[in-house]
């Protein structure tokens, strides 16, 4: 049914990496930590939604999470997409707390004495749809029938929409309300407007070219390499670096004692400088005396490599982080 899973963003794996390797002090940090708050937020958002439907018939429909796709010059994300040989459904997360407030102009979130204004999801969803039906054509797809919702993931989240705003209260709803909406959905769309070959050919299609946003997070909030705190952070205390011997990291905090606690500053290292690297960098990233004991490690992580002897460069496998 999931033919793509839901992840953890890219982007918020390298802005969490980003806070850690950064002093407190560091002028990039409220901003940070306002970017890290509000990607764990829709991230969470999307669980929720997520759990819900994994309660529908997993035979009917084909799941695909987080999908990018070009659109001339740029690109257009959807959060959900749902598949089925009836119809398709898009799925825009909301999980913004406090209470909202939805008219035809804007959608306006009150919270903690707080008023924020952001655009009409409605306007979002109807957009996506055109950009999708646009999207299908292109690639010779047999016209299928596009519907979205905004989906209210938050359960606490007061909701309100303004009376004669008919369209909003048909494509605005509460996560837990998912099961019974694709039910209705699937029992109103009576006609097959695809058969299973086309269904799989749009799998291939989205798969294909889905576009990972994958930004340059030492770029965006204007960090410099000579900012990044090298060494191997305490998994126990976060204290960094920790001191190196004899094949093993010890803490001088908090004396905790690891093995392999270098596996998460080599991850770092892939996230925040470079997606490959040779012994010296390695070396001087994790603090280690020599480039004997870092070919220690890097023969223990078993990396694709390039080159010979000292020109050698170790690249992060794909399944590494």
């Amino acid at each position: 049914m999931f033919d793509k899973d839901l992840e953890v963003p890219i982007n918020l794996i390298k802005a969490e990496a980003l806070e850690r390797r950064t002093k407190e002090n560091h002028p990039c940090r409220g901003d940070l930590k306002s970017y890290i708050k509000n990607l764990r937020s829709g991230y969470n958002g999307e669980k929720t939604i997520n759990y819900f439907l994994n309660l529908i018939p997993p035979q009917r429909f084909r799941i695909f999470h987080d999908l990018r796709l070009p659109f001339g010059d740029t690109y257009f994300q959807i959060d959900t997409l749902i598949l089925s040989t009836k119809f398709i459904l898009m799925l825009d997360g909301k999980n913004h707390s406090g209470k909202l407030h939805i008219d035809k102009e804007q959608m306006v979130q009150e919270y903690m004495d707080n008023r924020n204004i952001f655009e009409n999801p409605i306007i979002q969803a109807n957009r996506h749809n055109i950009l999708l039906k646009y999207f299908l054509e292109k690639h010779k797809i047999p016209t299928i029938p596009i519907e979205s919702l905004a989906v209210i993931s938050k359960s606490s989240t007061e909701v309100t929409i303004d009376a004669g705003y008919t369209e909003a209260h048909k494509k605005i709803c509460r996560a837990s309300d998912l099961v019974n909406i694709m039910e209705e959905k699937y029992r109103y769309y009576r006609k097959e407007y695809i058969d299973n070959k086309t269904v799989e050919k749009i799998k291939k299609l989205l798969l294909k070219t889905h576009t990972p946003l994958n930004t340059n997070i030492m770029e965006k909030f204007n960090v410099s390499i000579l900012d990044i705190l090298t060494g191997v952070q305490c998994p126990k205390c976060f204290f960094i670096p920790m001191n190196y011997k004899r094949n093993n990291w010890i803490c001088p905090t908090c004396h905790f004692l690891s093995p392999d606690a270098f596996i998460n500053a080599v991850a770092d290292y892939f996230l925040l400088i470079n997606p490959s690297f040779t012994n010296v960098e390695i070396r001087n990233f994790l603090h280690l005396p020599s480039s004997r004991s870092a070919s220690y490690f890097i023969f223990l992580l078993d990396f694709p490599s390039t080159g010979t002897t000292k020109g050698r460069i170790y690249h992060q496998p794909k399944d590494f982080l």
